[in-house]
């Protein structure tokens, strides 16, 4: 029988609205066995670290200075020099760059480093290891030049200049995510273009660059604004969900593992206006689930998996009012 999907409320933990918290990210930052949150916050220019007590709730908030004018869109974590501690990075929308915060032994981090984006307006962060090298590479979706960037790691916290890839004209490319899409062996970018309505698709290759690319529709102002990947069917081939604040729906393609997808499927949000979403079996059923924050209904909604890749309607949980719009 299929577990009903339940959650508990805990006592919130206050972070000042007034901060514009856009992003979240989780990790254990101190090495204590118990996680972390950080949060990229856009109007004050910082980043904030909420160390857990393992309990569901975290200590007071200690703050790193993003750089004035920065303002961080997004927050991401790796280890980014190979000394085993997670180091954070940080989309800076304001200033064009990449902000790289490195972990030290004792638990707090150093000053950023900026990566230069030249002019690009990054508002998306994603941090995988693209060419296989074991060291951790970030791209970034730039919002104002149309295209996203690859910063390769070189594994002791220092990267590559950018090599960036054109996402169409007036896409306003929102969000990028990876996968192996073709089962070749090599990571692809799955990007979301707001401007454009549809996924753009960036084939990788065996040397470092991304060549070839796939386009399908979104549907007429459906405004993709996140993206997800997971394996929603069972089938062993990634699938994509990607949420749409323009017609207030979430779409899903299924992967044929060919660099093709079947034709989408539309979920309804009502008047949610759906920012972020995540995958994850919430159920324990052993089926991935979806769960997505809403910033028009102040709630999060959860889709249960069926495992063949159509969900249940959504179940929606209060966030309180003005909530943010990140899930992790």
């Amino acid at each position: 029988p299929k577990c009903e999907l339940k959650f508990k409320t805990m006592v919130r933990n206050i972070i000042d609205y007034k901060n514009d918290p856009r992003s979240v990210a989780i990790g254990d930052f101190n090495n204590d066995s118990w996680l972390d949150i950080a949060v990229a916050n856009y109007a004050a220019d910082n980043i904030t670290i909420y160390f857990g007590y393992g309990n569901g709730t975290v200590a007071s908030l200690v703050k790193y200075s993003t750089g004035s004018g920065s303002a961080p869109s997004m927050i991401a974590v790796g280890d980014f020099d190979n000394d085993h501690r997670l180091d954070v990075a940080v989309a800076n929308f304001g200033t064009n760059s990449v902000g790289i915060l490195r972990k030290f032994q004792n638990g707090s981090f150093a000053s950023q480093t900026a990566l230069s984006t030249v002019s690009s307006r990054p508002v998306w962060i994603h941090v995988i290891d693209l060419n296989n090298d074991t060291a951790p590479d970030i791209v970034t979706a730039n919002h104002g030049t149309h295209s996203v960037s690859v910063f390769y790691g070189y594994g002791n916290g220092s990267f590559s200049r950018p090599t960036t890839y054109f996402t169409g004209f007036d896409s306003f490319p929102l969000a990028v995510v990876s996968g192996d899409f073709n089962n070749d062996k090599q990571m692809d970018l799955a990007i979301a273009n707001y401007g454009t309505n549809n996924v753009v698709i960036l084939f990788g290759s065996d040397n470092d660059t991304f060549a070839k690319q796939s386009t399908f529709s979104t549907g007429p102002d459906s405004r993709p604004y996140s993206l997800a990947v997971g394996h929603l069917n069972e089938d062993a081939m990634l699938d994509i969900v990607v949420t749409c604040n323009g017609n207030n729906s979430l779409v899903v393609y299924l992967g044929h593992g060919d660099a093709t997808f079947m034709s989408e499927t539309t979920y309804s949000m009502g008047s949610a206006s759906p920012y972020s979403i995540g995958i994850g079996d919430f159920n324990n059923d052993n089926r991935m689930d979806l769960v997505v924050t809403n910033k028009g209904t102040d709630n999060i909604a959860l889709l249960a998996g069926y495992g063949n890749g159509t969900f249940a309607s959504p179940k929606m949980y209060s966030t309180g009012s003005s909530s943010s719009i990140s899930v992790t």
